[in-house]
């Protein structure tokens, strides 16, 4: 068992690296970091939902203080990536909405990730590719039961749809 935990703690640092490095170089030609493509995904997502995104949400998704999540708005908004409105029924409150130009470039990075990797998986012999799924699936179906998983859409950014791989049977 050891054995088997060693080797997923190795997967899982490959896949990260892989990850990263494909979306680091993505970013660059943005100029973005990480945490600022992480902060307009969010607001990505609050927006298609219908739900509102104010600073305390985006601090709460970021996992960062109130002040941290600001700073990382204000420099959003001096990019052109991102503007703030007034609440509808409560001017106290700021709401946090795309501009187009950050629309476009959610746009643009939406996926680069997943055909980097889709581009590895056709590279394997298809029963191995099969093989993998599977195994990832099945993982998956049993490590989402635990309770601090089971939202996990709402902090990644992407969309929770039928396809989603977090909707498995």
């Amino acid at each position: 068992m050891l054995k088997d935990s060693r080797l997923l703690r190795v997967f899982n640092v490959v896949l990260q690296r892989l990850l990263t490095d494909i979306l680091t170089a993505e970013l660059a030609v943005h100029d973005l970091s990480k945490a600022q493509y992480d902060a307009l995904r969010y607001v990505a997502h609050t927006d298609v939902h219908a739900s509102r995104c104010d600073i305390s949400s985006l601090a709460s998704a970021l996992g960062t203080s109130v002040p941290a999540a600001t700073k990382m708005a204000d420099r959003l908004q001096a990019a052109g990536w991102l503007e703030r409105q007034d609440a509808p029924h409560d001017r106290r409150h700021t709401l946090l909405k795309l501009t187009a130009q950050g629309e476009a470039v959610i746009d643009q990075l939406a996926g680069c990730t997943e055909r980097a990797l889709q581009k590895f998986l056709e590279q394997l012999p298809t029963a191995e590719r099969v093989q993998l799924v599977s195994g990832v699936s099945s993982f998956l179906k049993h490590a989402l039961q635990q309770p601090n998983l089971q939202n996990i859409c709402l902090y990644c950014g992407e969309t929770h749809a039928s396809e989603c791989p977090l909707a498995v049977d």
